[in-house]
């Protein structure tokens, strides 16, 4: 071979080499830079319900096997599913905005799909309830209070870092989500030690008679799942509880009448905000999601 094309050989072999580093560095992260969050959709089967049901799951900026991490999970509103808290209402951006400035501890956070329960075990199988599931409205009778509190939980402890006490496990939730927050935190104080209603569907006396029918069948059936009247039995001192709503929500009759309960059976560790002007709407609980984060994560 002449020199010539010998050299222009060598000269292509280092272009090709310098080119191949330079892809391989970038498709590296950078030293000591970590890694950005996540959210992933993951569907288990539930012991509780017999059949597959799906979960959105954030894992933090930096998340590692190596450490431990606090739980959030958040409940949908009615007529939405596991994408609802972080597709309209933004808590993954969020979540990110505030590690990075330090105001609160990062977290996984879990957002199931409940289908339209109210998080309620109303029957022993899992069916949809007055309206065909092709219907967004749907309710669904099951259940799903095992389903969150017991199969969801112990799927994530197993599959993830968690770290998998009480002290470190949360939960809240959106209009039905609220109201089911509620109801399973209320129900299993030894499994949580935060709770959030925000903007609760929570009624007094004015319930659609075919829904409370449905959820409460028998006398004493509300006393056991209504927040409100659970909040009369005793108090809930073991749990944070944070309660809150827009001035202008058409359930803050019941918001109201669930904090003045729990002040009444003494509970002391209850808080409730009204937010003056705020809608029972996205717009009002995307508004909130600081708060929401702070309360559950703040350092």
């Amino acid at each position: 071979m002449k020199p010539r094309k010998i050299l222009f050989s060598l000269l292509m072999l280092t272009l090709v080499l310098t080119s191949l580093t330079s892809l391989t560095a970038a498709a590296k992260p950078e030293k000591g830079k970590p890694q950005p969050s996540s959210i992933t959709k993951v569907s288990f089967y539930s012991a509780a319900l017999k059949k597959n049901m799906k979960f959105n799951i954030y894992l933090p900026p930096g998340y590692s096997k190596s450490k431990t991490y606090p739980v959030l999970y958040m409940l949908h509103k009615y007529e939405e599913n596991e994408d609802h808290w972080f597709n309209k209402l933004g808590l993954g951006t969020k979540s990110d905005e505030l590690i990075a400035k330090g105001k609160i501890e990062p977290m996984i956070i879990v957002t199931p799909n409940h289908d339209n329960s109210f998080g309620i075990n109303s029957a022993e199988v899992s069916k949809p309830w007055l309206e065909p599931p092709t219907v967004p409205t749907a309710m669904y009778e099951g259940r799903y209070e095992d389903y969150i509190a017991r199969d969801l939980v112990s799927y994530v402890d197993k599959h993830y870092s968690t770290r998998a006490t009480r002290e470190f496990r949360y939960i809240g939730g959106a209009s039905m989500g609220g109201y089911a927050a509620l109801h399973i935190a209320f129900r299993n104080p030894e499994l949580y030690s935060k709770v959030g209603g925000h903007a609760p569907a929570l009624w007094t006396d004015d319930y659609w008679d075919v829904i409370r029918d449905w959820m409460y069948p028998a006398a004493d059936d509300r006393i056991k799942r209504d927040p409100v009247q659970l909040a009369t039995i005793r108090p809930y001192n073991t749990l944070s509880i944070h309660i809150d709503a827009g001035g202008l929500d058409e359930y803050i009759k019941g918001t109201q009448a669930l904090y003045d309960n729990l002040v009444k059976t003494g509970t002391k560790t209850a808080t409730l905000q009204i937010v003056p002007g705020g809608k029972h709407d996205e717009a009002y609980w995307s508004s909130q999601a600081e708060s929401y984060l702070l309360f559950y994560g703040g350092k």
